[in-house]
């Protein structure tokens, strides 16, 4: 699953004046000039490194800021509106379906693949991960070596009662006529599933 990667959005070495937010550097957008307001409304310095200043202060750059909303000039306009933090902004912009290629070279840029939380990156639905075949978690079988997972599934009768080996022979059977197939071809080390590990 790919989403937006907070690490890379803010430069905490440099300060608001040079371009700390990644997302709004080098324009003069908007956003620039609500950050501005922002900073003042809740005492951060323009002018110095974000890494001097209130760790907080990052997080709110991020994520919005919800206490109240900020007062800032635009194009000599007044305006006020909430901070919502840069990578709402940007979530916003995904998945409103931005045509910009600005915005689109913003989003693959600040974005990375990121592992689901609901299968932790096996991509299976919760009821297959809920299952285990002799103590072991269909991911954790799925991730064994070839041989290993042969061996693995030619010890299945052993280890089923008379009802499961009924239900299960002949899935099992089709497993292992691939397994054998797969190990003679070479791919001995392959594992069925990886996921997304690192």
């Amino acid at each position: 699953m790919i989403d937006i990667d907070p690490a890379r959005m803010i430069a905490s070495e440099l300060s608001l004046k040079h371009g700390a937010v990644l997302l709004w550097a080098g324009t003069i957008c908007a956003p620039v000039f609500k950050i501005k307001g922002l900073a003042k409304m809740i005492g951060i310095d323009y002018e110095k490194p974000l890494a001097e200043q209130d760790r907080r202060f990052m997080d709110i750059l991020l994520y919005g800021y919800k206490n109240g909303p900020v007062s800032y000039v635009y194009k000599k306009k007044q305006a006020t509106s909430f901070y919502r933090g840069c990578v709402a902004d940007l979530r916003y912009m995904r998945d409103a379906g931005t045509k910009s290629k600005g915005n689109l070279r913003a989003i693959r840029f600040f974005s990375k693949q990121v592992q689901c939380a609901a299968c932790n990156g096996s991509k299976m639905a919760p009821e297959l991960l809920a299952t285990t075949i002799q103590g072991q978690s269909i991911v954790d079988t799925l991730r064994l070596p070839i041989q290993e997972l042969l061996l693995f599934i030619r010890g299945l009768p052993h280890s089923l009662d008379v009802h499961e080996l009924k239900v299960s022979s002949q899935v099992k059977d089709e497993i292992e006529l691939r397994l054998v197939y797969l190990n003679k071809i070479g791919l001995k080390s392959l594992m069925i599933h990886e996921g997304d590990k690192a």
